[in-house]
């Protein structure tokens, strides 16, 4: 009995260790912020298709008199402005003086949920900010995304406009370009462009995601040598 008591000492401690080990190694490393960011970047993608007719740009609101048919308060800067209460207005909308449509019964239960995080995070940022830009919605550096962006580029833009790699097309080439920053090349990619450069415009075509793995790509061959 007493040989058995020693084992149950001798096992405890170490059991106590193990349970130490795995209890530290759960903490060691915090989980990925993606979900986060992708929840901030569809909530940018949507407010910049529903509410910057009324709300501006950013938040920074629209003033009355504008040439515009409607107009709506700044959200950006507004700190009193919690999470219920944002959430409950996309929901049911506002009658009387600035009017608000409810969009509760359009967008779905995520999509109201990525509305909220964004308004939420515009209402945290100080007013005046310079424009944020579309946000990506993970790591640029990633390289399962620049991966993805790889051959999402080999089959639709190399073949006829930019080339293998980003060289030799009939648009300027990729690698080795500086002055190309990721917002600036999401918007190109996603309304096309204009001009001597004509390109057809994405952004019914691929995914909020999509096209930022399409940026991934391009920001990666910006840092090789062309």
């Amino acid at each position: 009995m007493k040989r058995l008591n020693g084992l149950r000492n001798t096992f405890r401690p170490a059991a106590f260790g193990l349970a130490a080990a795995f209890a530290c190694a759960a903490f060691a490393v915090a989980p990925p912020a993606d979900d986060d960011k992708a929840r901030l970047s569809a909530g940018k993608s949507r407010f910049d298709k529903l509410c910057v007719s009324c709300h501006g740009a950013d938040g920074a609101g629209i003033a009355p008199g504008a040439s515009t048919a409607s107009y709506g308060p700044r959200l950006a800067g507004r700190p009193e402005l919690n999470e219920a209460h944002i959430r409950d207005r996309i929901i049911h909308g506002k009658h009387g003086d600035k009017a608000m449509p409810p969009w509760g019964t359009v967008l779905d239960d995520a999509e109201i949920g990525q509305l909220t995080v964004y308004v939420k995070w515009l209402a945290a940022t100080p007013s005046g900010r310079p424009a944020a830009g579309p946000l990506a919605p993970f790591d640029l550096n990633d390289e399962a995304r620049i991966a993805a962006g790889k051959r999402r580029f080999a089959k639709t833009c190399a073949g006829y406009c930019h080339g293998f790699e980003g060289v030799g097309g009939r648009a300027p080439d990729f690698k080795g370009r500086t002055d190309l920053p990721a917002e600036l090349a999401y918007e190109t990619i996603y309304k096309g462009r204009q001009g001597a450069d004509v390109m057809p415009p994405w952004g019914n075509a691929f995914t909020n995601e999509q096209i930022w793995e399409l940026v991934a790509y391009l920001q990666y061959l910006g840092k090789q040598q062309p």
